[in-house]
């Protein structure tokens, strides 16, 4: 799996404007699992996006968000703004199909991992 952690929302916030139309996209395979995204991680976003005074018009949830065939499918964002809860390959993928829209990485991508024998996550490779 893919290991990410959430961006501080401030910096999140920082790209956005009061007049913008968000659409949330979040992965539900190994960033649900790091707990960044999945229904979890969507619905904190949700909120954070909310409460900050900002407009969320839609949001997905697939898996996985790195296979853009099941983004290009499932995917019709209302927004000019699609924060991304998906890895770097994910958010790649969402770059090249919505090319007209606003993309905000909400993630950081640090490596590859795994679970240990106690369900813990663990780095197997760190990526530079």
């Amino acid at each position: 799996m893919i290991i990410t952690e959430t961006k501080p929302f401030g910096m999140i916030k920082t790209e956005l404007e009061k007049t913008d139309k968000i659409s949330i996209i979040a992965c539900n395979m190994c960033a649900r699992m790091c707990e960044t995204g999945g229904k979890t991680g969507l619905k904190q976003m949700k909120e954070k996006v909310k409460n900050a005074g900002y407009s969320v018009v839609d949001e997905f949830l697939l898996a996985p968000v790195c296979d853009r065939s099941v983004v290009k499918k499932r995917v019709k964002p209302k927004g000019n703004v699609i924060i991304s809860l998906a890895c770097d390959s994910g958010t790649f993928n969402i770059k090249k199909l919505f090319k007209d829209k606003k993309i905000i990485s909400a993630l950081n991508t640090h490596g590859l991992g795994a679970f240990d024998e106690d369900g813990n996550i663990f780095m197997i490779r760190e990526f530079k």
